[in-house]
C-alpha cells in the first residue's frame, strides 16, 4: 500500500509553539502529534459550521412556512376561543343585571319607604358596593363606605 500523507514543516512562533506542546505533554502525544489533532480538529470544525449553517438556512427555508401556518392556525383557535367566551360572558352579565333590575323593582314593591325613591338611585347604591367588593373589601367595609358617603 501506498502511504499518501504528505510530510511537511511548519513555522510557528514561540507563544503558538508553547501552546502546542503543553497540549501535547497534557494529552501525552508528540507535538507532531498534537498538531496533527488540532490541525483535524480545527478542519472539521470548520467543515461543520459550513455545514451547520448550509443546513440551517435549508431547515430554516422549509420549516418558517410550517411554522407560520401553526402559528396562523393557532391564532384562528384563540380568536375562536375568545368569542365564545365573550359569548357566555355576555349572556351571564346580561342576566346579573336582568336579575339586578327586577330585584330593585321587587325591593321598590315590598318597602313602602323606597316607592318614591327611583330604581336608579337603589340600582347605583348596590353597584356602588359591588365595586368596592370586587376591589377587595369586604361586604362590611363596603356597605360602611358607601353609608358614611365616601364612595
Amino acid at each position: 500500500m501506498e502511504d499518501k500523507r504528505k510530510v511537511m514543516s511548519l513555522r510557528l512562533d514561540q507563544q503558538t509553539y508553547r501552546r502546542l506542546h503543553a497540549y501535547g505533554v497534557a494529552g501525552g502525544m508528540t507535538d507532531s502529534a498534537a498538531a496533527r489533532e488540532l490541525i483535524a480538529s480545527g478542519l472539521a470544525r470548520d467543515g461543520l459550521e459550513l455545514y451547520s449553517t448550509e443546513l440551517g438556512a435549508y431547515l430554516r427555508g422549509v420549516m418558517q412556512p410550517l411554522i407560520e401556518g401553526f402559528d396562523q392556525t393557532l391564532e384562528a383557535r384563540n380568536a375562536e376561543q375568545e368569542d365564545r367566551i365573550a359569548r357566555c360572558v355576555h349572556r351571564a352579565t346580561r342576566g346579573s343585571i336582568v336579575a339586578a333590575i327586577a330585584a330593585v323593582e321587587i325591593e321598590k314593591g315590598v318597602f313602602d319607604g323606597l316607592s318614591e325613591v327611583p330604581a336608579s338611585d337603589i340600582y347605583a347604591a348596590y353597584d356602588k358596593q359591588a365595586r368596592l367588593i370586587q376591589a377587595g373589601m369586604s361586604l362590611e367595609e363596603a356597605r360602611d363606605r358607601v353609608r358614611r358617603g365616601k364612595e
